[in-house]
């Protein structure tokens, strides 16, 4: 037992000693916080943790999830070079055909290098969609995806180009599938392109964006066609801010847009919708939110029994403790229209504690 213990020792110092000796040319930042929902429905919704739409079911449903946690690194040369290194708990095993499984996993968000050369930043690998305006601050992590807010995360090589201050112009080819798994829009063999343009007036931003894609079917070869325009604005008039989004596009799953409907050649869905929100900060420790948002895919297109139509009212209200500890309240109202079926209706109220570091 001693001669365990003494090695043990011995491990643990030499251990010790080789970690006090890492050492690097970049200036790497680790942030992150540590979260905890609890979260009640009176009507059944989808998706545990996101709650995006109300479901034909009428179970009432409650749950405690501390998967919301998230870490990452921000890594810098001090000479025009950045990345970001960024992961949480939401994941789902897939399989290799793209199945969702049941079991918790590690999820990649952000993983990119960046570097400047001029007036032009190029970026290299997975982040936020370039038409992604600003993400509505909500507490239900798919903030307002199906319901009016345009965004997701996929690896894409990007350049932002700025001629003039407070002027941008981004242009990026995308993965063409939202999912991390093969699916079919990697069959079409093209990739997405995005782009936008972004203007400050003052302290306001304004911004115009498109996107556009193929997909093609993997059973029936068949090809579907993906595009969008988003204006987007944001206005601060402290202490509140304005900001938003409208758009129209077609067969937009890929974009967190169109109720989940996608169709292939005549049957493609053609959609619309957009969010307003409204933030009230009176002090730094204390801050509140109005948001309501609509995803509306053309009725005649969706399938029998398909979801037509998607609002959410949310009010959240937050406050910060001790410097690092954020904690707020949520109540979302969920009103989903769907085909040939009786709308259903779900209210969905939140607490959540989180430790930011």
């Amino acid at each position: 037992m001693n001669k365990l213990l003494l090695s043990a020792l011995l491990f643990f110092c030499a251990s010790g000693q080789a970690a006090a000796e890492v050492t690097s040319k970049f200036k790497v930042d680790i942030y992150g916080f540590i979260k905890t929902d609890l979260i009640y429905s009176d009507h059944g919704t989808g998706t545990n943790e996101y709650r995006t739409y109300a479901t034909t079911r009428a179970d009432k449903a409650f749950r405690a999830s501390a998967r919301g946690t998230r870490f990452g690194m921000n890594i810098s040369s001090g000479s025009g070079m950045n990345g970001k290194i960024e992961m949480d708990f939401l994941g789902l095993t897939e399989s290799l055909g793209g199945t969702a499984g049941t079991t918790a996993d590690v999820r990649l968000r952000h993983a990119y290098v960046a570097f400047k050369t001029g007036k032009t930043e190029i970026l290299a690998g997975q982040t936020f969609y370039p038409i992604t305006a600003d993400i509505p601050e909500t507490y239900n992590d798919y903030f307002l995806g199906h319901s009016g807010a345009l965004w997701s995360r996929a690896p894409q090589l990007r350049a932002t180009y700025v001629p003039v201050k407070k002027l941008k112009i981004i242009a990026a080819v995308v993965r063409p599938s939202a999912k991390l798994t093969d699916a079919e829009g990697t069959r079409s063999a093209l990739p997405g392109v995005q782009g936008k343009i972004e203007k400050e007036f003052g302290k306001a931003r304004f911004s115009v964006a498109g996107a556009a894609g193929v997909w093609k079917s993997t059973f029936s070869a068949q090809t579907a066609d993906s595009s969008v325009l988003v204006a987007g604005f944001n206005v601060p008039l402290s202490p509140f801010t304005v900001y938003g989004e409208a758009w129209a596009g077609r067969n937009l799953s890929d974009f967190l847009g169109g109720l989940g409907n996608t169709g292939y050649g005549a049957n493609a869905v053609p959609g619309k919708g957009g969010y307003l929100a409204l933030k009230f900060k009176p002090k730094d420790t204390l801050w509140f939110n109005l948001i309501y948002g609509v995803d509306d895919p053309r009725n005649s297109k969706v399938l029998t029994k398909g979801k037509t139509r998607n609002s959410t009212a949310i009010a959240n209200a937050s406050a910060l403790f001790y410097d690092c500890v954020e904690t707020g309240v949520e109540v979302s109202a969920l009103n989903t229209e769907y085909k040939d079926l009786q709308n259903r209706s779900a209210m969905t109220y939140q607490l959540t504690v989180k430790l930011l570091f």
